[in-house]
């Protein structure tokens, strides 16, 4: 399976250019724990994690570098925080197609490290991604070198690469599927606001009342959330990102405009959460749902913790959090959630037996 049953919905790209390393289809898993302990019985995760290159990035990277493909480009020029460039390495990589990234500056080396397995030839700018007007001329310095390069800059949103967002617009149309009765809200983390625009998107294809989407951003990173809850019209860049949590540090609008508006439109609003916040519901999500997510695939939940404490929610509500990525993308969160856990090394079976007691 791969999002290309869904290629009548996707951009046209023939059958000969469709890369697939078995992306999409990924499970959605009804809360065991954090949500009956909240009254909310019908609490799910959409596990995103489960893709090949370990986030839902694959979706994109495969409809992008197909297309690609199809324009007979020899290059993928693009950048990254850390999952979209692994994405791109490695659909490159089956394509046999050069890849070429601009590394935002606090991505995870171990994001880092995957990409370059794949074989992505990588560039750290400094204040690329944090600083708004460095991110504003690293994209347009990144748009004029694609056009003598003769090819497309491959950045996941759709004001950059609108033929590989359409291929993340899948996760809303999965998710019709998978609860036909409907859905009354999505959570969705939020950066440059590619992805919750997408899933807004993606709903429109349905027939069934569409759920409300609602954005989820770091407070360190308030470009969307805060004036969608404000009423404000319009998105607003952030000038410096404070947030730590890789992946939505985005400090410039990109979708933000449509983004607020396609959330408002649904019925959804925005949810400001803090980092520490964040970082507790990543230890919360493995050790009470078996789900290892890094921390921005929790931000949708704590953004749900808060609708729910501010009463938008009701407790029958259907509700998906979006899990987006891997716990193993990063390492340093990993290290931070795990920090007060032991490991001891012991000589004997003796040992072993005394360190599990339940006096130990």
């Amino acid at each position: 399976m791969s999002i290309w049953r869904f290629a009548d919905r996707l951009p046209a790209i023939p059958e000969t250019f469709r890369l697939t390393l078995g992306e999409g289809d990924t499970p959605l898993l009804k809360s065991g724990k954090i949500g009956p302990s909240l009254g909310l019985e019908q609490l799910y995760f959409k596990i995103e994690s489960n893709n090949p290159t370990g986030s839902y990035k694959d979706r994109f990277a495969a409809c992008a570098v197909s297309h690609l493909l199809k324009n007979n480009s020899s290059l993928c020029l693009g950048t990254s925080s850390g999952n979209t460039g692994a994405a791109l390495a490695a659909y490159c990589a089956i394509a046999n197609l050069r890849c070429v990234l601009a590394i935002v500056d606090t991505a995870p080396e171990d994001k880092l490290q995957q990409m370059l397995a794949y074989g992505a030839q990588l560039v750290r700018i400094r204040g690329f991604g944090t600083d708004a007007r460095i991110t504003r001329e690293i994209a347009q310095g990144l748009r004029a070198l694609a056009d003598e390069l003769k090819t497309e800059v491959q950045i996941s949103a759709f004001k950059y690469s609108a033929a590989g967002m359409a291929g993340v617009q899948s996760i809303s149309w999965e998710l019709a599927e998978q609860l036909p009765g409907g859905i009354d809200h999505v959570f969705s983390p939020s950066g440059g606001g590619g992805l919750t625009l997408a899933i807004a998107r993606g709903f429109e294809y349905e027939d069934k009342h569409s759920p409300a989407i609602h954005c989820v951003q770091p407070a360190g990173n308030n470009t969307i959330a805060g004036p969608l809850r404000d009423g404000r019209d319009t998105a607003r860049s952030c000038g410096e990102c404070t947030s730590k949590i890789s992946g939505l540090q985005v400090a410039g609008v990109i979708d933000g405009h449509d983004t607020l508006s396609a959330c408002r439109l649904s019925g959804g609003t925005g949810y400001l959460v803090n980092d520490p916040t964040v970082f507790s519901l990543q230890k919360r999500l493995a050790r009470e749902e078996a789900i290892f997510t890094e921390p921005a695939g929790a931000v949708a939940l704590a953004g749900a913790l808060q609708a729910l404490e501010e009463g938008v929610l009701n407790k029958e509500d259907k509700i998906v959090c979006l899990v987006t990525g891997s716990g193993f993308k990063d390492n340093v969160a990993l290290q931070r959630m795990t920090s007060e856990d032991k490991c001891p090394v012991v000589d004997s079976m003796a040992a072993f037996t005394n360190s599990v007691s339940p006096n130990s």
